[in-house]
């Protein structure tokens, strides 16, 4: 129990306290997913999904769920954009300023998000917020963390932390088709995470998250499409 708590502490801004070796947290992960779509379920099938309310649960999804990984995103898609060098790459990372390719793709982001929150299926939006974390962790274990801070901290992923966070997706089992946009979505995840280890050489804690929010619109995608 106290490392389910410290994967919610570690991910969220929920007031959890926990002390707990991050690394032992890894393989929880997508149990956050559960609680972020969960959350957007919950208001969606109380009040339904009109333009207000997906704009609400959006919002109150991102700051207490998603806000470390969208700001991830924005951080990587500054470096990743520059033309400039590794050390400069991680340099522009670690200042956490939003400049100008931040706010264009955070932009493009939310409109895309709540397009797709307003057409695709309930299962979808939940896949696509466990299958997120889900991908944290199995791209943390094939990759190397780039430089020492508070990403670097789950480090080694371990086999048996994949394994044990794969069960996780036991219930989509039983909804073959949520199994194919998973794919997909990890797919994206493996991608960014190429593009970073060509980069950096390596993955940052704020890779990371732009990799939860890429395999999240992704699959999100997928499913408006098929």
């Amino acid at each position: 129990m106290k490392n389910i708590l410290g994967a919610i502490s570690f991910l969220t801004r929920i007031p959890v306290r926990s002390a707990v070796n991050p690394s032992d947290t890894v393989k929880h992960f997508p149990i956050v997913g559960y609680m972020a779509g969960g959350l957007y379920l919950l208001v969606f099938w109380i009040f339904g999904r009109s333009v207000p309310i997906v704009i609400f649960a959006i919002f109150i999804t991102y700051v207490f769920f998603n806000a470390f990984h969208f700001d991830g995103l924005l951080d990587t898609s500054d470096s990743f954009m520059s033309q400039k060098g590794k050390e400069r790459k991680l340099e522009i990372m670690k200042m956490g300023n939003s400049g100008p390719m931040a706010v264009f793709v955070g932009v493009l982001y939310m409109i895309l998000l709540f397009y797709l929150m307003t057409k695709v299926s309930l299962i979808d939006i939940l896949i696509s917020t466990v299958g997120g974390r889900y991908g944290m962790v199995l791209m943390a274990y094939l990759s190397k963390p780039a430089r020492s801070g508070l990403g670097a901290s789950i480090f080694p992923v371990k086999l048996k932390s994949v394994l044990y966070a794969s069960i996780y997706l036991i219930p989509f089992i039983f909804f073959p088709a949520t199994l194919l946009l998973l794919l997909f979505g990890l797919a994206s995840g493996f991608i960014l995470k190429v593009i970073s280890d060509h980069m950096i050489d390596g993955v940052t804690g704020d890779v990371l998250g732009a990799i939860e929010e890429v395999i999240q619109i992704t699959i999100l995608f997928a499913g408006n499409l098929i």
